[in-house]
């Protein structure tokens, strides 16, 4: 009679990314409900804050997200003084985004709140094993054609989502 060894199970890297993913997010939109934000708010704001004076179209391209569904997202974001809209000199059908102070001021305090974050979600690891996982995160992101720095789940923000579906 063989004895048999027990053989320790291999760990799935995508379930590991996807659980520990799911975790950031939700802890990170934890972070930021007291700003009264959303993640994808965030992410906009920091867009808007290294692009600015672009168009509506312009930001939907770059989050490869439909540009009417932008147009609610930016409404509500003007509609709380964080971004404003001016004409566009070029182009008069097109408006330009622009921070304003209080966008400025409150993507300062994001700022900390996403440094926090990290330094919570990082807290096992010592700056070698931090800067060794970044690497590998980021080929994994460029392999499977992700954009650098912008979420890909723009694509269906503000899309109705099927009664019955449910998330993870």
């Amino acid at each position: 009679m063989h004895e048999r060894r027990s053989e320790k199970p291999r760990t799935s890297v995508s379930f590991l990314l996807a659980q520990v993913g799911a975790r950031a997010a939700q802890q990170f939109a934890a972070a930021l409900a007291p700003l009264e934000l959303a993640p994808s708010d965030a992410g906009i704001l920091r867009l808007l804050s290294q692009a600015p004076g672009g168009s509506q179209q312009e930001l939907a391209r770059r989050l490869d997200m439909h540009a009417s569904r932008l147009v609610a997202v930016i409404d509500a974001l003007e509609k709380r003084g964080l971004v404003t809209r001016a004409a566009n000199p070029q182009d008069r059908r097109l408006y330009s985004l622009h921070l304003s102070q209080a966008g400025r001021e409150i993507l300062h305090e994001i700022g900390q709140v996403a440094r926090a974050h990290d330094e919570a979600m990082c807290a096992g690891l010592d700056a070698a094993e931090r800067e060794r996982l970044a690497e590998s995160l980021q080929k994994i992101a460029a392999r499977q054609g992700l954009a650098a720095g912008v979420h890909p789940g723009y694509r269906s923000l503000g899309a109705k989502r099927p009664e019955n579906s449910e998330t993870l």
